[in-house]
């Protein structure tokens, strides 16, 4: 077989298995991607206190961290909480918010992260995390109607 094929197959073959292990739910990601440092997929969702007030981001609830992955394919309430924001911080107005991460999700993120200048990779790992706006709510569960970053560091 000719190097330039050899090449080719060694390629395809690389991105199959990429596409296999993303079906069987195993992440596999690179030091510079948005999903670098993660501490797994996103499962839920929880509220994260800014001063007075709260957010509510994607969380791991195995860990009980937030800095976990979101990717196409993720669906439920970690889904939700990030299309939220998306949605109410003027990242994307038209997106519905429904659990699932599709196309119109993926392409909402990466605009959101191209604003925010972190890598566009339609991926929410630690890095978009800290970066985005997120809705802030009153401890009542009333929306402030304003966005705010997410701190650092934290545990919910």
């Amino acid at each position: 077989m000719p190097d330039n094929e050899r090449g080719t197959m060694r390629r395809y073959l690389a991105a199959a298995a990429a596409s296999a292990a993303l079906v069987a739910g195993i992440g596999i990601t690179t030091a510079g991607s948005a999903a670098a440092d993660s501490v797994g997929w996103c499962n839920g969702s929880t509220r994260v206190s800014v001063g007075s007030q709260f957010i509510v981001q994607p969380y791991h609830r195995g860990t009980g961290r937030v800095d976990c992955t979101l990717a196409r394919g993720a669906s439920g309430s970690a889904v939700s909480a990030l299309q939220r924001a998306l949605r109410q911080c003027n990242y994307a107005g038209g997106l519905r918010v429904d659990g699932d991460f599709g196309p119109r999700t993926e392409e909402a993120l990466k605009y959101a992260q191209f604003r925010r200048g972190v890598v566009s990779d339609g991926i929410y790992g630690p890095n978009t995390r800290v970066a985005l706006r997120w809705p802030s709510y009153y401890r009542s569960g009333t929306a402030t109607g304003d966005c705010v970053r997410s701190p650092s560091g934290v545990r919910p």
